[in-house]
């Protein structure tokens, strides 16, 4: 057991190892050091204060969309909505916060609940159709990323569109803003502390709540989980609100912690949604594990800015890394078979 948990702990990390060996070799082959390329990687993800709060910001919703996904494969559902559900929580926030001047309504506490609540009824039609009619979740979550899309342009240039501006919503009242954390110029706030929050949550509930073993259980199989007196349908929906709840924060976060100057523009959620897959997967779909995967991939997001900066290697070779992390998790059982032969070898020597 205990030599079962330490091979799922050292697979991610083999397999970002090995990704950064093969970016060595691709920096070596168009003529850099990748000992000065990595330097800069990783001194502009982590070098100093700025840097830091850089990587967590672009960490903060990723942490969120990790989250999400994983809590959907826990229950055997495939949450591929996230960025919908993003969205729609950011236009839910940017409506509120920038519309409604009541500071009973408009605060940052109600805005955070009922963005979070546009996310879960979102994701919610998902859980309705695969446990109502049983449309397959990855058709019907792709669909409603391309409606929320299609509804922020709507709102963008219409009933949210602020007056004389390019496509934006007007900035949330002061009382609807995430305070800072840090007294520098980086918007790093405290959606930070609430992703945290939302790490230990979804760990207690996982695995201390009733509701957890259920979700659990309809995950490894939803036939013996009903045959056991568990409302499989109820749990489906459940699954993909609270999943929906979680990525609706991130949307949420990014409108009040003034990553848009406090309004919803264009690209304010860009790939996070789909990030959150990644982050699940590299995470081993463990809470813990998920928000170091976001670190990992916002460090390589920020400092692959600074390393393009100061060397001659192209910010695609963090993609291109971050590509291959995914397709070795993808392919454990080929690290997690290399690193059982090692421990035998080791065993017999």
């Amino acid at each position: 057991m205990i030599k079962s948990k330490m091979t799922n702990v050292l697979v991610p990390i083999v397999a970002v190892l090995i990704a950064l060996l093969i970016g060595a070799g691709i920096i070596m082959y168009l003529g850099e050091s990748p000992v000065k390329a990595y330097y800069y990687l990783f001194a502009g993800a982590f070098s100093g204060k700025t840097a830091i709060a850089r990587t967590l910001l672009e960490a903060t919703p990723m942490v969120f969309t990790g989250l999400a996904v994983l809590f959907a494969f826990k229950g055997g559902m495939f949450n591929i909505g996230a960025q919908g559900q993003m969205v729609m929580a950011g236009l839910t926030a940017a409506a509120i916060g920038g519309f409604i001047t009541n500071t009973m309504i408009s605060n940052v506490y109600v805005i955070l609940i009922v963005g979070g609540l546009a996310g879960f009824l979102w994701a919610g039609i998902a859980g309705m159709l695969k446990a109502k009619l049983g449309i397959h979740e990855v058709i019907s979550t792709i669909m409603l990323n391309y409606i929320a899309m299609s509804f922020e342009q709507y709102c963008l240039n219409y009933p949210l569109k602020a007056i004389g501006t390019s496509p934006q919503t007007p900035p949330v009242i002061e009382a609807a803003r995430l305070g800072k954390l840090l007294p520098i110029n980086v918007p790093l706030n405290y959606g930070f502390i609430v992703a945290l929050v939302c790490v230990g949550l979804v760990w207690f509930i996982l695995e201390k709540t009733i509701i957890g073993y259920q979700i659990k259980a309809v995950g490894y199989n939803q036939t013996a989980a009903e045959n056991n007196g568990i409302n499989v349908k109820r749990i489906i929906v459940l699954i993909f609100g609270i999943s929906g709840f979680l990525a609706g924060l991130g949307g949420v976060e990014r409108v009040l912690g003034g990553v848009g100057q406090f309004s919803y523009k264009q690209g304010l959620t860009a790939s996070y949604g789909f990030d959150g897959i990644a982050v699940a997967l590299l995470g081993k779909n463990n809470p813990v594990g998920a928000l170091l995967a976001a670190i990992l991939f916002a460090a390589l997001r920020v400092g692959g800015r600074a390393m393009q900066f100061n060397t001659s290697v192209p910010s695609q070779i963090i993609i291109m890394i971050q590509a291959i992390i995914i397709l070795l998790i993808a392919a454990e059982n080929m690290i997690r078979v290399w690193i059982q032969k090692l421990e035998k070898k080791g065993e017999a020597n």
